[in-house]
């Protein structure tokens, strides 16, 4: 009789880490959020009857909720969250114009340009409050202490904002790298002085003339 037992394949930790991380989703996770919807909720909500699509619409609102804050980079929808209806707006529109402006396109990029973003509003809004407080024509000691607390808190956003943004422009425009030569070559003006060469013929026409 031939030997018919099969051969078990054994798999090395590399590829048992690899199968575990494609094959296995977890709530809240992008590709999970997304195999929920179009596996359950849109078919139901979409095409399901009547009752189909009044049981699934929280969920689906609740699903798309989690996928757009998932999505952050691309919708913003997190930072929004930050602030209230006033600066909403504002905080997505400056998004899109310094991701535009600096053709940002990586995800590092984008944040930094979230963080920018919630900065400069910071600064905008509590230099607001503080304002306010200035025509205030009582003064108390708690009020006081109001002032200083916003006073610092411009002073923190503003650096906040520019700390940002000097990081996003030198990701954008990364510093020249230079290998510098022992027989270095200086300009000055339009005259030219090799420091190998230039000194000894210098030296040698001294002997010459000795």
């Amino acid at each position: 009789m031939g030997n018919d037992k099969k051969i078990i394949k054994k798999y090395s930790p590399k590829e048992t880490k690899d199968i575990l991380l494609q094959s296995t989703k977890f709530e809240g996770d992008l590709d999970y959020i997304l195999s929920q919807l179009s596996d359950d909720l849109l078919p139901k909500y979409f095409d399901g009857s009547d009752t189909e699509k009044k049981e699934v619409k929280d969920r689906m609102h609740q699903k798309t909720s989690q996928m757009l804050i998932a999505l952050e980079t691309d919708t913003h929808i997190g930072l929004m969250d930050t602030f209230d209806s006033y600066y909403k707006g504002l905080s997505r529109e400056l998004c899109s114009q310094i991701i535009k402006e600096y053709q940002c396109t990586t995800n590092l990029e984008k944040t930094l340009v979230e963080v920018i973003v919630n900065s400069f509003i910071r600064i905008i809004d509590n230099s607001r409050r503080l304002n306010n407080e200035f025509d205030c024509k009582n003064i108390t000691p708690n009020r006081n202490v109001y002032i200083s607390i916003l006073s610092k808190q411009v002073d923190r956003a503003n650096r906040q904002y520019l700390n940002a943004l000097i990081a996003l422009k030198q990701l954008k425009s990364p510093s020249i790298e230079m290998n510098i030569k022992t027989n270095t070559a200086f300009i000055s003006h339009n005259q030219q002085i090799n420091t190998g060469s230039t000194l000894r013929n210098n030296e040698d026409k001294t002997n010459e003339a000795k």
